[in-house]
């Protein structure tokens, strides 16, 4: 059973008649409020037995505090790579960063939520393994601690989130594409993941509205052997050229293995772009086009926000497209 819910801020706002960050500095002491606003604000957490546990708090009173990540799993080395920049956005000795893998399951994902709840972390950081079945994971979490959703969402919790513009990576390509390939010789195939996540959902929707809905377009998960059965697929249809445009540096390393291991020319015969720009990228030879999503400046908007301890809000960030030679501005033959 789900742990009980216990009293948040956003509780002790609505008893007062006040907003989350109004509860947040008269509980916190380190501004000024109104003596009438205080003593609402004080009444409605004595009322409602309400604990200051607030990471923003244990930050300047330097006492160690714990944040929870939980990730959809750690053999994909994109959520390997998040994990380490929160590691580095979090590198204080304040602060305990604790990693938890769902392993793909929606029951181990929940498993993690308890445990965190648990063990009573100030924050959890939370990559949603399903858009809409991980709900409750990210409701419980989000009634019980300040919760963050990175990368993919949940919408409709009162979880906040960080995240890239999944559609506008899309439009990066498909500029690219546009401006430096000849589709006629390479027409565009889409290489994705069923849209169980948003990210995977965001990506699928942003090839078919930049490319078209009549994309050719391959499913599966984010994994390498996925990348290497998609071409495989592709090469056995008698595929001879194409730009594989996939949902992540993950699938397209396993592309762009097996089209050189059967001895096809990349950029030449077929051209390969990724999506993520971390982690799997570095491991790409050739190198790889990808479009990089600024995880550093995603790790340190997830860490502004839990130490502001605010109300619920979304920060999107813009990616930027990263050439390499699988899709260079231009070939030289």
């Amino acid at each position: 059973m789900p742990p009980t819910r216990s009293v948040t801020m956003a509780d002790v706002a609505r008893l007062a008649g006040v907003s989350v960050a109004t509860v947040s500095r008269t509980l916190s002491g380190i501004r000024a409020v109104d003596p009438a606003i205080q003593q609402r604000v004080t009444d409605a957490a004595d009322q409602l037995g309400y604990q200051v546990n607030l990471v923003g708090r244990a930050l300047r009173q330097t006492r160690s505090s714990t944040v929870g990540l939980v990730v959809p799993d750690l053999e994909n080395p994109y959520f390997s790579a998040l994990a380490q920049q929160l590691s580095r956005a979090f590198s204080d000795p304040s602060i305990d960063l604790l990693v938890f893998s769902a392993d793909s399951s929606l029951e181990t994902e929940a498993r993690g939520v308890r445990s965190f709840l648990g063990r009573q972390v100030d924050a959890l950081v939370l990559i949603p393994v399903h858009e809409e079945r991980s709900e409750a994971a990210v409701s419980t979490a989000a009634a019980a601690v300040h919760t963050i959703q990175l990368d993919r969402r949940v919408p409709g919790t009162a979880a906040s989130y960080v995240g890239v513009s999944n559609k506008a990576g899309m439009r990066l390509i498909h500029d690219h594409v546009t401006s430096n390939i000849d589709v006629a010789t390479q027409p565009v195939v889409y290489v994705g993941a069923t849209p169980d996540s948003s990210s995977a959902r965001e990506r699928l929707e942003g090839a078919q509205r930049w490319f078209s809905r009549d994309v050719p377009t391959m499913l599966g998960d984010f994994s390498a052997s996925w990348g290497r059965e998609a071409a495989r697929r592709l090469l056995d249809d008698g595929c001879t050229a194409a730009t594989i445009v996939t949902a992540a540096d993950v699938i397209a390393l396993g592309v762009l293995a097996h089209l050189l291991h059967q001895g096809r020319s990349v950029p030449d015969d077929f051209r390969v772009i990724g999506f993520d720009g971390i982690g799997a990228a570095a491991l790409a030879h050739p190198s790889l086009t990808t479009v990089r999503q600024p995880v550093e400046e995603m790790a340190r908007s997830i860490r502004s926000l839990i130490e502001s301890a605010g109300e619920q809000s979304s920060r999107w960030f813009e990616p930027a497209l990263v050439l390499g030679s699988t899709s260079p501005a231009s070939v030289e033959r």
